[in-house]
């Protein structure tokens, strides 16, 4: 054979195996991409050539999952993912992938994928090598001028730019930028195969943002969307690489984090989400604070399926909203029978104004003789049984449902009252619960406006009930309080005592009563902080012109101890159970 080779190179070096650095060199100088995945599809090494055809620095890659480098290509290469996964031993793929050039002009990419596998055969990763294909650009039969090849170049750019934004939106939100539902469900199910063959856990953070609905009804949505924006990319810096967050809709979002090793880690973690995203955010002109409610669900303890762990995340964060909110809960067993509870009370109130479902009951007042009554909202749930108002109003406040609820209420308890006056029979006062959120729609005035006049029940009757929360805003309340003024209702405060008030804004608000709230009445007349602290709402109502009504009067001793401070009127079992209308008529005195 001819020799090709000068004498002086050494024949050692043309046999055997390539050396580490020679190896090194080849990887470092070959004139085609070549990228080096782990087992769970995260780089683990990329040449100059791969980075300058995805257009990130070589130091960016390790860490990140294909998906993050070329996110356009998600849906060519998760279903390819998968058959290397299970596929034959050494299976290779060739593929095309379509993007832009790190100019930005139109790109076409030859993409070899072949799976790695270790010394016992098993998979461990996947080998990837990436070329430009020869039909890069618009193909064109003769030359044209340059003019013409500026309008295809153009008309090339739109089209891929337009290729590439319909794939990414397919796979991500277009307001924040992060995973939707349907990147989920094709990453979820690739990472907990994933978790399964190599023994790993997998967890799902289900991430609610608490106190969002009432700063986006009250800033309006653009503001809303600026908060979700913020709140997105608070998540995502919190995150490790490889890990995924996900905006499910409205305020709700998932974090999958496919491999955790140290609990520590993964609580670590959730806490500094909290923190970050509890921090105080400057919308226009506005300074607010969220906090957020996360639910934690673990593969394979909680869940062996997608649908089963996003389940399981989304029990936990509802319990951790339940149970005071901006705090965090793992999955456990008996959260799946709580779910079921509130999934029929988030469907049924709607439904149960139609089938009539709900009751109303109305508890005495008395000051000597019978001074009022207080509506009281019950549902007859055709499976759950009685269900009190603290179980499914939070749930009718958070669907934007309690509108419509806090209308029924209004509307049959006034068309109740006028037909006890068309008997003959005296209503000295209705008091009808409202909630702070009902209250602060734009339109609430006008809507008990139409229901005075619908059912001819006196306005002056007529006593609305609020918690003292409405009073953080000063300025709304005065308003809302002196247009139902000018209707000729009252107005009082419930549950005085645990929540914002202050003296300076009780004086500033044309408020007609103050109810104390029955956790401080029930302690008398032996604890020394509720003496005290009835003592000085009485004096408080007493020297601003207030009438005070005790709530929770259970015994004779607290009934006696409150009379000694001029708190005439009470409400509670001592004087009556909430009753059913047909058992009213024989309480109420006839009209003189």
């Amino acid at each position: 054979m001819e020799k090709v080779l000068p004498e002086s190179v050494p024949t050692r070096h043309l046999s055997g195996p390539l050396s580490p650095h020679e190896l090194q060199q080849l990887f470092a100088q070959a004139p085609f991409g070549i990228g080096v995945f782990d087992h769970e599809f995260r780089c683990r090494d990329v040449n100059g050539r791969f980075a300058e055809l995805t257009g990130l620095a070589r130091a960016e890659h390790p860490g990140k999952t294909l998906f993050d480098i070329v996110p356009a290509q998600t849906p060519q290469l998760l279903p390819l993912f998968q058959q290397l996964r299970q596929g034959p031993p050494r299976c290779t793929f060739e593929v095309e992938m379509v993007g832009l050039s790190r100019a930005a002009s139109p790109a076409r990419w030859q993409v070899s994928v072949s799976s790695v596998l270790d010394e016992d055969g098993s998979f461990s990763g996947i080998f990837l090598v990436m070329r430009e294909s020869a039909q890069t650009g618009p193909h064109l039969d003769a030359p044209a001028s340059p003019g013409l090849q500026e309008m295809t170049h153009r008309h090339a750019l739109r089209l891929y730019q337009a290729e590439a934004r319909l794939q990414h939106l397919s796979y991500y939100d277009p307001l924040t930028d992060l995973g939707n539902r349907h990147l989920l469900q094709e990453r979820l199910t690739l990472e907990i195969e994933t978790a399964r063959v190599n023994h790993h856990v997998l967890a799902l953070l289900f991430i609610d943002l608490d106190g969002f609905k009432l700063i986006n009804d009250n800033l309006g949505h653009s503001a809303g969307d600026l908060l979700l924006k913020l709140s997105a990319d608070r998540i995502r810096h919190c995150l490790r690489p490889g890990d995924i967050a996900i905006r499910l809709g409205a305020d709700e979002f998932l974090v999958l984090l496919p491999a955790i090793r140290e609990t520590q880690d993964l609580l670590g973690l959730i806490e500094g989400l909290q923190r970050r995203l509890h921090d105080p955010a400057d919308i226009g002109q506005e300074r607010v604070r969220l906090s957020a409610s996360i639910g934690v669900s673990l593969y394979p303890e909680h869940g062996q399926t997608p649908d089963s762990l996003i389940s399981a995340a989304d029990n936990a964060m509802h319990e951790a909203k339940r149970r005071g909110r901006n705090g965090y809960l793992f999955h456990s067993p008996d959260m799946t029978a709580q779910t079921r509870e509130r999934m029929l009370l988030e469907q049924g109130p709607l439904k149960a104004i139609e089938q009539q479902e709900f009751r109303l009951l109305y508890q005495p007042m008395a000051d000597g003789h019978l001074s009022g009554l207080e509506a009281l909202i019950r549902w007859q749930h055709p499976s759950l049984g009685m269900i009190s108002p603290d179980r499914f109003i939070p749930v009718a406040e958070e669907c934007g449902l309690i509108e419509p609820l806090g209308e029924w209420v209004m509307r049959t308890a006034c068309r109740q009252g006028q037909q006890w006056l068309a008997e003959g029979l005296a209503v000295p006062r209705l008091s009808v619960n409202v909630s702070v959120r009902e209250m602060r729609s734009h339109d609430y005035v006008e809507r008990v406006t139409a229901i005075l006049a619908e059912t001819g029940f006196p306005a002056e009757r007529l006593e609305i009930e609020v918690t003292e929360s409405i009073i953080q805003s000063v300025d709304h309340s005065l308003r809302l309080f002196t247009r139902l003024k000018a209707l000729g209702g009252q107005i009082a405060i419930d549950d005085f005592g645990t929540g914002f008030s202050s003296l300076s804004l009780l004086r500033s608000l044309p408020i007609d009563r103050i109810k104390i709230d029955r956790a401080f009445v029930q302690a008398l007349p032996d604890d020394k902080h509720s003496r005290e602290l009835c003592r000085t709402i009485v004096q408080l109502a007493s020297s601003l012109g207030m009438a005070v009504t005790a709530e929770g009067i259970e015994t004779q001793p607290q009934r006696q101890f409150l009379q000694s401070l001029r708190c005439e009127e009470g409400q509670g079992y001592l004087f009556s159970h909430p009753l059913p209308e047909p058992q009213l008529p024989s309480l109420l005195p006839v009209r003189h």
